[in-house]
């Protein structure tokens, strides 16, 4: 089979000739150095043979001016097309240099008129798609699965320029402010999931972390209330131009509480399904051929803290209990930190590719 015919059948719940596997979040800074230092390869998908490739819209030609709602940046951080502050983390590790801090855009809005007024991305826009569906053919026509990145979809974005505090607290009270700023942001994502299905990219992967190792972040009703109804008017605007794709949720956590609601609203697979809070295996038994499971190999146990054995070990568990009729995908349920070692990449890797 080839890399797309992998992944289509797997998460279709049909038997593949091996689980389909990828580094779907790829590696810290410093991870990515030590793992080309120890093979000579610039590319780990290439080097590896991941299954999937992850494509994103052209850069925005938008030159918004956010100083209003930042002030004067501190020295090293900027703006992204959002309009959210990133700080650059003033950690003395070089390793951990990818974990950023926010300056927050929207944190002393109050008014149905300050959400409206703000100013947000062209991500619907015609020009920065005018190549996505050719890049996806490319992709295609290597025999390798084309996915559409739509990360940090509604919740994300919204507490990334809001806070998370100030955001829930609205959330409690009812806010017409974020009523309207949610609004906003859900209708660029129906624009941008019209072009991801358009495109023909096999799988349109969306996600907002709202799980904690404990649970939820916040109680199932205000998720059900804010969030899971935005969250179907994307996927449905998917749907309306291509029934068939494939709809991929993230949410980091414990979210086992809203799994049967993202079923309903036309969620196809979940990830990264934490090993440490979320059981694979009662996953499974569980929702059975309604739902596929990415991940599930775990980054901050067996990945880091196990032998090379161990990681192949914990893919022949899943492959035996999981996998048995397929809606098994393998990878890392986050990115790869420093702490892993290359020992244990190479492993898994090479377990997946020998699995059955």
């Amino acid at each position: 089979m080839t890399s797309r015919e992998r992944v289509l059948a797997a998460m279709r719940h049909q038997r593949p000739d091996r689980p389909p596997f990828d580094f779907s979040w790829g590696f810290a800074p410093a991870e990515l150095h030590r793992l080309q230092a120890a093979t000579g390869a610039s590319d780990p998908e290439e080097y590896f043979g991941a299954d999937t490739r992850m494509l994103r819209p052209s850069p925005t030609r938008l030159a918004t001016d956010f100083s209003r709602y930042l002030g004067e940046l501190p020295s090293g951080a900027y703006a992204d097309e959002w309009g959210i502050g990133r700080r650059p983390s003033a950690s003395t590790d070089a390793a951990h240099a990818h974990l950023d801090g926010f300056i927050y855009s929207l944190l002393d809005a109050s008014s149905e008129e300050d959400a409206l007024a703000y100013p947000l991305p062209d991500l619907d826009a015609d020009y920065r798609y005018e190549d996505f569906a050719a890049r996806v053919a490319e992709v295609q026509a290597r025999g390798i699965a084309a996915l559409a990145a739509m990360e940090c979809t509604i919740f994300e974005v919204a507490w990334y320029m809001r806070s998370m505090e100030r955001l829930l607290l609205d959330f409690a009270d009812g806010s017409p402010f974020a009523a309207t700023l949610l609004d906003r942001i859900t209708a660029i994502r129906e624009g941008q999931a019209r072009r991801y299905a358009g495109s023909g990219a096999d799988v349109i992967c969306m996600g907002d972390d709202v799980g904690t190792q404990r649970g939820m972040l916040m109680s199932v009703r205000m998720w059900r209330t804010w969030l899971k109804p935005r969250l179907a008017r994307v996927i449905a605007a998917a749907r309306a131009v291509r029934p068939d794709v494939l709809i991929f949720y993230h949410s980091d956590g414990d979210v086992t509480a809203i799994v049967e609601d993202l079923i309903d609203i036309g969620v196809d697979i979940l990830n990264p399904v934490q090993p440490e809070c979320m059981d694979p295996v009662a996953l499974c038994q569980r929702f059975g051929r309604r739902l596929s499971l990415w991940g599930t190999i775990g980054t901050q146990s067996t990945f880091p803290f196990g032998s090379p054995e161990d990681v192949r070990r914990e893919v022949r568990t899943r492959v035996e209990t999981v996998g048995a009729s397929g809606g098994l995908f393998l990878a890392p349920t986050h990115m790869i930190e420093p702490e892993v070692p290359v020992a244990n990449i190479i492993a898994f890797v090479d377990a997946v590719k020998s699995a059955t």
